[in-house]
């Protein structure tokens, strides 16, 4: 057990959800949002006006919690629901510790069992990532919705809460609120949504949410971003100019309304884009030139590991990390992505960061980009990028948070006149709704609100078509390279 004195900003998170009973906790990952709700949980428990937790989190982020709970609470007792749904609902049925953990995608499938035990025991319900509940229509808001009406101690957790529109607020707010402060989705998206309503919606919504960000709280150190230019091979370039031209064949001519109906597909079109510029042989499979952004990795890879540095990889694709781990197996490799089963991703994490013969890990954001602690690396990455700004912003923050004492410095790798930086001007823009608002188009999303000339102009340009506020480089961008 580990005897923590609590940050002022984490007083303030315990205070906030021990005096509103329901709230959502805004803060920036790596702020210590779980250690500010187990200690609140404890103080409630200890008036004895709750007996017990319930924490509905990411898969990869179960253990995560068990790890939290052991260093400072063990005196609290867990259980974490996996298994068949048989073994799950057994499991909830004889649940009567202190602390059970489930992650989404079963309490979704569980919804009558997750009811019954909500029932039967006084419960703080705890969203971890509640920004997986932000679609109203989803099937992790419908749950949860199912869930709330039967506690009032409902706390969401999030360092993203706005990854869309401001209507992602709309369901994580109705979720803490009784009195439906935002009015009918209707409503909503008449007067909330413009530009004109934003600053009254902040307001509306300060009561029930505490926002604080690294820059407020912490004296971390510097965090940089440079971009690497990475010319194309002629074959590459044939093959990603090839698959461009034969899409933009495609969209020119179409009518609005056939376009918004070619979307999804146009998405996926997209992505195989991104695909040829990154590693083309994700889609041709006999392919076995070494790809532009591969020999650059090589070089930047041998210049960090040289001067001792530990580095991390992100990248997306799975054939491509199954590619790099086995390219840099001599560095000293691990690896945390899909494949990586769940009861080992804590265990590749705490290796990379005390084990000196690692080097380099290859991950991917979507297994893990939140949950866990890679200060040992102050350099990363980013082999690929995609239009999820959550995703891009929590990897982030996997090196760049407490206990990081070096400044952070962040590779992106960009192949020239490709995909990628329109991906990067997206994710720029983004980058900045979220301090106006506290957010990140869906690809889907992006597209669909693009007509076919502004989608022909991205594909010809490599560049997002303008906004109607023009759209300047992400604060934190400081310089690029060649």
């Amino acid at each position: 057990m580990i005897d923590v004195t609590l940050m002022h900003h984490q007083e303030e998170g315990v205070a906030f959800l021990l005096a509103r009973s329901s709230g959502l906790l805004a803060f920036e990952q790596g702020l210590g949002k779980t250690l500010v709700a187990i200690e609140a949980f404890r103080r409630l428990r200890a008036r004895r006006t709750v007996g017990h937790l319930l924490v509905i989190c990411p898969n990869s982020l179960k253990h995560t919690w068990v790890k939290e709970l052991q260093l400072y609470t063990p005196e609290l007792t867990h259980r974490v629901i996996s298994g068949t749904m048989k073994e799950r609902r057994d499991s909830f049925a004889a649940a009567n510790e202190a602390v059970v953990i489930i992650n989404y995608e079963s309490a979704r499938k569980d919804i009558t069992p997750v009811r019954a035990y909500l029932r039967e025991h006084r419960s703080v319900l705890v969203l971890d990532e509640s920004h997986l509940a932000k679609n109203r229509v989803s099937l992790n808001a419908t749950a949860a919705m199912h869930f709330a009406s039967l506690t009032p101690y409902r706390w969401l957790l999030t360092g993203t809460p706005v990854t869309n529109t401001p209507a992602d607020l709309y369901s994580q707010i109705h979720l803490v609120a009784d009195d439906q402060p935002l009015g009918s989705f209707a409503y909503f998206s008449t007067v909330y949504e413009g530009a004109s309503g934003r600053a009254v919606l902040v307001d509306r919504i300060a009561p029930y949410l505490l926002r604080r960000t690294k820059e407020e709280c912490l004296d971390l150190p510097e965090k940089t971003f440079v971009d690497i230019i990475v010319p194309l091979p002629p074959w590459q370039r044939r093959l990603y100019d090839e698959a461009r031209d034969g899409l933009l064949r495609e969209v020119r001519g179409m009518s609005l309304s056939t376009f918004q109906a070619f979307a999804p597909n146009a998405l996926t079109r997209l992505v195989r884009l991104s695909q040829i510029a990154s590693n083309p042989q994700l889609l041709f499979p006999d392919e076995d030139r070494t790809p532009a952004k591969h020999a650059e990795l090589d070089a930047v890879l041998e210049e960090l590991i040289a001067n001792d540095r530990k580095v991390i990889v992100w990248s997306y694709y799975v054939d491509t990390i199954r590619s790099l781990i086995d390219r840099y197996r001599a560095h000293g490799v691990l690896s945390l992505y899909g494949e990586t089963p769940d009861t080992l991703r804590q265990a590749v994490a705490t290796q990379f960061q005390d084990d000196q013969t690692m080097r380099v890990l290859i991950a991917n954001p979507a297994a893990a980009g939140s949950g866990f602690t890679l200060t040992a690396a102050n350099y990363a990455i980013y082999e690929t990028l995609t239009w999820r700004y959550d995703l891009y912003a929590q990897s982030q923050d996997r090196n760049h948070r407490i206990g990081q004492t070096m400044p952070v410095t962040y590779l992106r790798l960009l192949a020239d006149d490709t995909i990628d930086t329109a991906i990067l001007d997206a994710l720029n823009r983004k980058a900045l709704l979220g301090p106006q608002l506290l957010g990140d188009p869906e690809p889907v999303s992006i597209v669909t609100r693009m007509t076919p000339s502004d989608f022909c102009q991205m594909l010809e340009t490599s560049h997002l078509p303008p906004v109607d506020a023009p759209s300047r480089s992400a604060p934190s961008t400081a310089s690029s390279r060649t």
